[in-house]
């Protein structure tokens, strides 16, 4: 009877170590808030699905400049018109938030979803309805 209550206190331990080590971890992301905020980024390219939604997206966005400050504000120089605001990230850092109010009365309100963001290239992809765009900006 012993030997039976040693192997159920083994076995269940064992079980638990096991169950223990299968568990999912955090998954740790880097601050991506240095790579973000490092310098101006300047429109590299875009993909909205189709070479006619390319080509007019690619007019909007010509030329366009955003810079994101440390203290979560923000300017943007979009087709000849200045705007500035505020940006955050969600808690892992995958959802950028941008507010940005243009010298022409028009306003900005997006949340990009982070496909990836490096020291010289910032790759998201947000919605203007029905439109998905990824785009790639440079510095």
């Amino acid at each position: 009877m012993k030997n039976l209550r040693k192997l159920a206190y083994v076995v269940l331990f064992g079980s638990l170590l096991l169950l223990d080590s299968c568990l999912p971890t955090d998954e740790v992301v880097a601050d991506r808030i240095p790579a973000l905020t490092s310098s101006t980024w300047v429109f590299s390219s875009l993909d909205a699905g189709d070479d006619f939604l390319n080509t007019t997206y690619e007019i909007i966005y010509s030329g366009n400049e955003i810079t994101f400050n440390e203290d979560g504000t923000c300017k943007d120089k979009l087709v000849g018109v200045n705007g500035s605001g505020t940006w955050s990230f969600n808690s892992d850092q995958t959802i950028l938030n941008i507010s940005i109010s243009y010298t022409d009365g028009d306003t900005r309100n997006e949340s990009w979803k982070i496909i990836s963001l490096t020291d010289t290239k910032l790759n998201y992809e947000f919605s203007i309805s029905p439109n998905t765009l990824e785009m790639i900006y440079t510095h």
